[in-house]
Order: structure tokens, then C-alpha cells, then sequence
């Protein structure tokens, strides 16, 4: 038996239970933390429990105890970031759906975009929330079982806002506005690799140094202005 884990034992046994709880919960967050950094570095081919362990400076069994699997760990990294943007977005759905007037489409779309946006590097310079969202998505699309997985997290969301978007388009078909609602999925999803990747020069204009937007607002403003105007394009 290792003769310091009765003493460790002893010493958190000696700790209010108030006193753990808050200090179990400051692991839990250093853990997503220390994950989400190796995550956005070098993605989650690069995402090790041991690597997590050694840089957070806890045992493997520590992220076992709070996290369980590897999966539930990568849960807990998506899960942490998404469901507040979640709840922020329908928060500003339900002020668009208070004041319908000519900007109403365009209301719909900031508010769907504009909350992820904020965990890009267009806010915070590190932009890991943004890359750690977006490749677990990418991943969950490549895998079996998707399904399940987006209708936990996503199908409320993606319920309100196509209603909201048929509503703000009435001329077009259910299955149009469903296919419009995709792209701009995929858009945004793309959007959230931050400046670097939206603003990089094409190799055929190799005096044209790159341009990134100076606040968040001007680049949820390039997106809003193009998903309104392929929101609004006319049925085939």
C-alpha cells in the first residue's frame, strides 16, 4: 500500500464537504481546460487521457473518476461550450419573434450564428471553444450514430429556427427552407476555423496581403448579408 494515501485520504476526509465539492469542480473545469487546448492545438487525434493527465498534473484516475470514458470526456468538452450557445440563441429568437418588421430575416440569422461566433477567434484570440466545437462536429458527422447524438443537442434548435426561417419566407417550400437551413450549417461551421482561414489569400493574388475584420460584428455582418441573400434567392 502506498503509505500517502491514507494520509491524503485523511486530509480530504478533514475538508468541509462544501470545501470538496468546489474543489472537485475546479478540476473538472482545469481537465476541459487542459483537453481543450491539446484539442484545438492538435485535434483529437491528438487528444490522449495520459497527455490530459500530464499537463493538468492529475492522475489518469482522477479524469476516469469525473468523466468516466474518453467519449464522455469529449461529451463534456462539446456539451460545456454548445448548450450555452443553445440557450443564448433561442434567447435571441424569441426577441426577433417580438418585433417582425422588414430586418426580421436577417434577425433570424444573427441570432443563429452570432453566439457560436463569439467563441471564434474574431472574440477571443485563442479561438479554442470555436475549434473544439467544430471538430467534434466534424467527427460526430463522420461517425455512426450521428443521429442520436444531434437530436439530443441540436433538434430543438434546428426545430425553432426552421419554423422562424418559413416564417421570414413564406414563398418557399418546406423542404427549400430545410435545405437553406443546412447550408447555412455548414457555413457557419466553417466560419468558426476564425480569421485565419476565412481571410487567407488565394496563391493567384500574391500582393494582396489578407484583410481580417476588425471586430466580431463585421464578420457576423459578411455573414449575415450573404446568408440573407441565399435565404432569399428565388426556388428553382
Amino acid at each position: 500500500m502506498n503509505p500517502a494515501k491514507p494520509a491524503r485520504e485523511a486530509a480530504l476526509a478533514a475538508v468541509p464537504a462544501k470545501a470538496r465539492t468546489a474543489l472537485g469542480e475546479q478540476t473538472r473545469t482545469e481537465i476541459l481546460d487542459v483537453a481543450e487546448s491539446i484539442c484545438a492545438r492538435e485535434g483529437f487525434e491528438g487528444l490522449s487521457i495520459r497527455a490530459i493527465a500530464n499537463v493538468a498534473g492529475v492522475n489518469v484516475a482522477a479524469i476516469s473518476y469525473y468523466f468516466g470514458s474518453k467519449r464522455q470526456l469529449f461529451e463534456a468538452m462539446f456539451r460545456r461550450r454548445v448548450v450555452p450557445v443553445n440557450e443564448e440563441r433561442l434567447a435571441m429568437l424569441d426577441q426577433c419573434r417580438l418585433r417582425q418588421g422588414g430586418d426580421y430575416l436577417e434577425s433570424v440569422i444573427r441570432a443563429f450564428i452570432t453566439p457560436p461566433m463569439k467563441l471564434t477567434d474574431f472574440v477571443d484570440p485563442s479561438g479554442r471553444p470555436a475549434l473544439v466545437v467544430m471538430q467534434f462536429l466534424a467527427r460526430v458527422f463522420a461517425m455512426p450514430g450521428e443521429d442520436a447524438f444531434l437530436l439530443e443537442y441540436y433538434e430543438p434548435v434546428r426545430s425553432r429556427f426552421v419554423e422562424a426561417l418559413c416564417l421570414g419566407l413564406p414563398d418557399l417550400h418546406l423542404e427549400d427552407v430545410i435545405w437553406r437551413y443546412n447550408l447555412m450549417v455548414g457555413a457557419l461551421i466553417y466560419a468558426m476555423a476564425g480569421t485565419v482561414r476565412m481571410t487567407r489569400v488565394p496563391q493567384a493574388f500574391p500582393d494582396s496581403p489578407p484583410h481580417p475584420p476588425g471586430s466580431a460584428d463585421e464578420a457576423i455582418g459578411q455573414m449575415v448579408r450573404f446568408l440573407s441573400a441565399g435565404m432569399r434567392a428565388p426556388k428553382a
